[in-house]
């Protein structure tokens, strides 16, 4: 009997990849030299979604470090890193902020308004994929919603979803209009993909789910295997929704969008099947003195 794993059971795990470790975290160093000996390090969170625990750990570890050095408030470094954790975070307008800040504090230095340049690329594609749902036309959109069936729902729709409780609970279906910000708990909902929006760091994959109810919301999957994906016209159910509404505003330009954030694509039913342990990458943390 097949059984989909839950949110709170699921620990991140993603591809670790960096070209230098000192450069990349610098000011994460400068923080915990105030108070370890060793500074743990992640290879990357570019390659294959978000190390969530240690984006966590940074952020705390880095506040603390502006407070005794004010002199990190001018570091690049502090800006561009932290602006990566808020990209996957999902909080883009503090993403680009930092992002721009950085590239104020070193002119010279090109990966900051690259990472500026290339996330307003990502939020303006998206929000125009998302108001022309994919570009469907109407007949075809018809034809693909017309097609759902309850089936699809697979585990999700027969009382075997284990919640986080650790108990078998029958989810409730619902369109995307009627869900709440953050995680929808007792609900499942149930569309058909219209696009998918892949970015040159392949995080997060990202897709619109369409339902009968009308609205294109996006789902960004994280900790995904970068040979793992859905397909245009694909059934996607996904239970227990966490849901977030974008309004971001930088430089003179708007972007205002709903999205769905599933942490594996092991919460994920495709046309009625739950994705095998194959579909989620693996973790890799190396652990080393501290840079000078």
């Amino acid at each position: 009997m097949s059984r989909l794993p839950t949110p709170a059971s699921q620990e991140p795990s993603p591809t670790a990849r960096t070209k230098s470790l000192c450069r990349t975290c610098p000011w994460c160093s400068a923080s915990c030299r105030q108070t370890l000996e060793m500074n743990i390090l992640a290879t990357s969170w570019t390659a294959s979604g978000r190390l969530s625990w240690l984006c966590r750990w940074m952020s705390l570890m880095a506040a603390p470090g502006e407070k005794v050095d004010r002199k990190a408030t001018s570091n690049p470094d502090l800006h561009l890193n932290r602006a990566t954790l808020h990209k996957y975070e999902e909080s883009y307008g503090e993403a680009l902020e930092g992002f721009s800040q950085a590239a104020v504090l070193d002119p010279a230095w090109p990966e900051p308004q690259q990472r500026e340049q290339q996330l307003l690329e990502f939020l303006s594609k998206l929000t125009s994929l998302l108001e022309s749902k994919g570009k469907t036309k109407p007949k075809k959109l018809q034809s693909m919603l017309g097609s759902l069936r309850p089936a699809h729902l697979g585990p999700c729709g027969d009382g075997r979803y284990q919640s986080a409780s650790g108990q078998k609970v029958t989810l409730e279906l619902k369109p995307l209009s009627t869900l709440q910000p953050g995680v929808n708990s007792g609900t499942v909902v149930l569309g058909k993909v219209v696009f998918s929006l892949t970015t040159e760091e392949k995080v997060p994959f990202t897709f619109g789910l369409v339902d009968s109810d009308g609205p294109c919301y996006a789902v960004m999957v994280y900790n995904v295997v970068q040979s793992w994906g859905v397909l245009i016209g694909d059934s996607v159910a996904i239970p227990e929704p966490n849901l977030r509404h974008h309004q971001i505003r930088h430089k003179g330009k708007d972007y205002s969008f709903s999205s769905v954030r599933v942490e594996t694509p092991l919460l994920l039913v495709v046309n009625g099947k739950p994705q095998n342990s194959s579909s989620q990458a693996s973790a890799t943390v190396a652990s080393r003195p501290q840079c000078e």
